[in-house]
């Protein structure tokens, strides 16, 4: 079995196919069942700090700022997207495109396909985060984002628009999860909180 040569610090599950990212710089992609390391993805220069994949594609972010868009099957690093200031700390991506957020406090929407920016939502335009970006999640409508800045931010996906912000935590929010009625919270104060969408 290969082995990361330092500490794993990020990985996605799908099916019997794992992916997981290392301080080490490097990717691999393992067959659960098995046990067994498929792959080793070498291209990033820094810690990878988040990854997802599906069945065609892995997108990961590292605290050398970059994005990169590799071949599931293959390997192959096909773009490598810059653009952060900061380490990328979260990312989630669909079939056109890509979200990530940074230790620079912005969260930026990237095409795919080009690995071009679309758009940028950052304090100063967008009334966004002033902390760094901790998580990040989206459906087809809604995005939701969480920061050291002790925030959520409710935002609407098609037009960048923030709806809410969320203000109950007394320190930065590190993980997130939502569905249609609910948003769930996780913070460094140690709580775990319940929002209702429909008293917020």
């Amino acid at each position: 079995m290969c082995r990361h040569g330092s500490s794993v610090r990020c990985l996605h599950l799908n099916g019997n196919v794992l992916v997981s990212g290392s301080y080490d710089t490097t990717l691999k992609v393992w067959d659960v069942e098995q046990g067994t390391c498929v792959r080793t993805l070498h291209g990033h220069t820094d810690a990878i700090l988040c990854v997802q994949f599906d069945e065609t594609k892995i997108v990961s972010g590292s605290a050398d700022t970059t994005i990169k868009v590799w071949d599931f099957r293959s390997g192959k690093c096909l773009r490598s997207i810059e653009g952060h200031s900061g380490a990328v700390s979260t990312l989630q991506f669909d079939e056109k495109k890509i979200i990530s957020g940074s230790l620079d406090s912005s969260l930026k929407f990237w095409d795919i396909n080009t690995g071009e920016a679309v758009a940028t939502l950052d304090w100063v335009r967008s009334e966004g985060h002033k902390g760094v970006v901790r998580n990040l999640k989206f459906d087809s409508w809604l995005m939701i984002s969480a920061a050291d800045d002790k925030t959520l931010k409710v935002w609407n996906l098609h037009s960048g628009r923030r709806m809410l912000t969320l203000q109950r935590h007394k320190d930065g929010v590190t993980c997130l999860q939502f569905n249609h009625t609910k948003i769930v919270s996780g913070s460094y104060d140690k709580t775990i909180k319940v929002w209702d969408f429909f008293a917020v």
